[in-house]
């Protein structure tokens, strides 16, 4: 008998908590995407993969060092991640990925909320 989770043999669909691969000819900065897929991981990960105190945690740890970004480089990212956003509504990216990467700077301590009522 071992301690793992019975659901543990059910396969977990990839595509609920990994993020598509974004191609270089968007030109977003490689770091950030890295910083995202990893956070999203995090984020919409369950259970049987990640313990979710773990993770907030991280995720917390995360929100701290973005917000220790100059103002530039926040613009910058502002920018990279309009342009996710915008190639993830073209390629049909599942709902809840698109308003992580939408919300993501807010998510992390930085500017202000995104209304609801806005396109994304």
């Amino acid at each position: 008998m071992t301690d793992e989770p019975e659901d543990r043999d059910e396969e977990l669909d990839p595509s609920e908590y990994v993020m598509p691969v974004v191609p270089a000819e968007l030109g977003i900065d490689p770091l950030l995407l890295a910083i995202v897929h990893c956070a999203a991981f995090l984020d919409f990960a369950e259970e049987a993969l990640v313990e979710p105190d773990a993770a907030g945690d991280a995720l917390e740890h995360i929100g701290l060092y973005v917000q220790r970004l100059a103002p530039e480089r926040v613009a910058a990212l502002t920018a990279d991640l309009e342009r996710l956003v915008s190639h993830a509504e073209a390629e049909s990216w599942p709902t809840p990925m698109i308003e992580f990467v939408t919300d993501f700077l807010y998510s992390c301590g930085i500017g202000d909320e995104r209304d609801d009522d806005e396109p994304s």
